[in-house]
């Protein structure tokens, strides 16, 4: 979500969406996008995409890095899909058997 707000020119559409064993959550901007060649890299660690790299924005490359292992922590899914010029969709499946009840 963060990441969303930062670089979307327009409104952040979040969706929660359920499946037969998952609850899907996306986040979609309508901001830059991300090259392709990228997409894979931004799951590291401290990465960051070049046109990203602005001191107004902030940011250490972590937020990415981290989602991913909690996701994972939780038996989920997370991916990214993007078109330059067009936005970024964030998705994190989870798995409803690891979700508790408060």
């Amino acid at each position: 979500m963060d990441n969303a707000i930062k670089y979307s020119r327009k409104n952040v559409l979040v969706e929660c969406d359920e499946e037969e064993r998952y609850v899907v959550i996306r986040v979609t901007d309508q901001g830059m996008g991300i090259p392709p060649g990228e997409l894979p890299l931004l799951f590291e660690r401290f990465y960051r995409v070049d046109k990203a790299r602005s001191r107004g924005t902030g940011g250490s490359g972590l937020g990415l890095a981290i989602a991913k292992q909690i996701v994972e922590l939780h038996q989920g899914l997370i991916r990214l899909d993007s078109e330059e010029g067009k936005g970024t969709t964030a998705t994190v499946k989870l798995p409803k058997s690891s979700l508790t009840a408060f």
